[in-house]
């Protein structure tokens, strides 16, 4: 799939929110387009800060030594497609995104070699928001996902019996919009937060789609 490079055309600024729309961006272009938004301005906040919303046509190419320390921050897909690559880092770091009324897709790469950095996604709808969501694991031949019902709260990326993922990434949703319960289970024992396994089929990639 063909992406053309992004322009200043197709970046806007507005509220606080960093609008792309119509083309391939990366961290470079968002950084620049952000200074250049607050040319006038004597207080520029921290990029970590700042709310990034990939519009219709937009992908956004971000890798994960990229996002540390963007927990304040927000990303936002709302018909465009945000994709991570695992890259070198040592830390933990949480992502926040919020899906509006276009929907969209998070792509994760396959990972090359082993990385000691972790990417924990907060997925959120806004309010009465319905659209489809996809998350696509690449170079991923099985996914798993646990709902627990006590924090109405579904994790995608963690492998029974493990308490870290086996990947480098981990989705975190709420409610459970697969309906996941023990019933979905096989083998005489059932573990104690009900889990979900989908495979890969004719491809070397798991694509799991938020129901709209």
């Amino acid at each position: 799939m063909g992406r053309r490079s992004g322009s200043a055309i197709a970046i806007s600024y507005s509220g606080g929110r960093l609008a792309c729309s119509g083309g391939h961006f990366d961290m470079d272009m968002i950084r620049r387009a952000i200074v250049r938004s607050h040319s006038g301005s004597r207080h520029i906040s921290a990029i970590s800060l700042q709310s990034i919303l990939a519009c219709s046509g937009a992908w956004i190419s971000l890798c994960l030594h990229e996002l540390y320390d963007w927990n304040q921050g927000i990303f936002g897909i709302d018909g465009g497609t945000i994709a991570i690559t695992p890259s070198h880092s040592d830390d933990a770091t949480i992502l926040p995104v919020e899906v509006r009324r276009g929907g969209g897709s998070l792509i994760f790469s396959a990972a090359e070699k082993k990385t000691d950095g972790l990417l924990l996604v907060h997925l959120t709808r806004m309010h009465d928001v319905h659209a489809c969501v996809q998350l696509v694991f690449q170079g991923c031949a099985r996914q798993f996902a646990c709902y627990d019902p006590m924090t109405d709260m579904t994790l995608v990326g963690l492998v029974p019996g493990q308490e870290k993922p086996d990947g480098w990434v981990a989705v975190r949703l709420e409610g459970n919009p697969w309906h996941i319960d023990h019933s979905a289970m096989t083998g005489e024992q059932c573990p104690p937060v009900p889990m979900r396994e989908w495979q890969a089929t004719g491809q070397d990639a798991i694509i799991l789609r938020l129901p709209a």
